[in-house]
């Protein structure tokens, strides 16, 4: 971990914590970096933030087409949210390594689904017209 910063440590840290399948950084990396599992997002939000709930509904429905891992935290608790500087919400963190993460904030509108749509790769979906 020489030359890793704060931040990057931090993020390990709590990513490490949020999950209790991963019980250290090694299997963290490969949840992360697994292709078939696509990165984690992590979606900061307050019961009192009145666009959090249709960020949710959105990262909710993309679950079904994009490839991620959708983790929810308490923005006003969580000291992740502290150490990434998020103060505008509904927010999410797209992280697929612990040196390559974006933190998007002030989410409006569709923000979600394009962001997700360019972080996330999109499942292959077989209908009954396939």
């Amino acid at each position: 971990m020489v030359g890793a910063s704060r931040a990057e440590l931090a993020v390990r840290h709590r990513l490490a914590s949020m999950s209790e399948t991963v019980t250290d950084w090694c299997e963290l990396q490969s949840v992360v970096e697994a292709p078939k599992k696509g990165p984690i997002v992590v979606q900061f939000g307050t019961q009192a933030c009145a666009l959090c709930p249709e960020a949710s509904r959105r990262l909710h429905k993309l679950l079904e087409t994009h490839q991620f891992e959708w983790h929810y935290m308490d923005a006003s608790t969580s000291q992740l949210a502290e150490e990434l500087a998020v103060t505008k919400l509904p927010a999410i963190a797209v992280v697929h390594a612990a040196d390559r993460y974006t933190v998007y904030q002030q989410l409006r509108d569709d923000d979600v689904n394009r962001i997700i749509n360019q972080e996330c790769v999109q499942r292959l979906v077989l209908d009954a017209d396939f």
